[in-house]
């Protein structure tokens, strides 16, 4: 899966969070965001894995602009585990995997 990100920034309020952040992951690799913190990097995160929009500049996934892909199409190709995840109730490991098999179901 290819990522790239051209000139993204994110506004919060009136605080500029992200400024204006491009870069291009080609094919499959391991990437890390380093940065101090409240320097945006979850931020950035976020608009990739579409939990927030970018208010200025374009995220693309395999060439396709995020935000013309439904919801569903991004989440097959993307899925996110967060660190902290506050369920009112119990999953093991098995039923937290098959969560990210929804949006291949009908």
């Amino acid at each position: 899966m290819d990522i790239r990100c051209v000139s993204a920034s994110v506004r919060i309020g009136s605080r500029k969070i992200v400024n204006s952040v491009s870069f291009e992951v080609v094919g499959p690799k391991f990437v890390g965001i380093i940065g101090s913190n409240g320097s945006g990097k979850s931020t950035l995160l976020k608009c990739i894995y579409r939990v927030l929009e970018p208010s200025e500049g374009v995220i693309y996934i395999d060439n396709t602009q995020l935000g013309s892909l439904k919801v569903q199409e991004s989440a097959k190709k993307l899925s996110v585990v967060a660190q902290h995840n506050f369920y009112n109730f119990d999953f093991n490991v098995q039923e937290v995997v098959l969560m990210g098999r929804a949006p291949h179901k009908k």
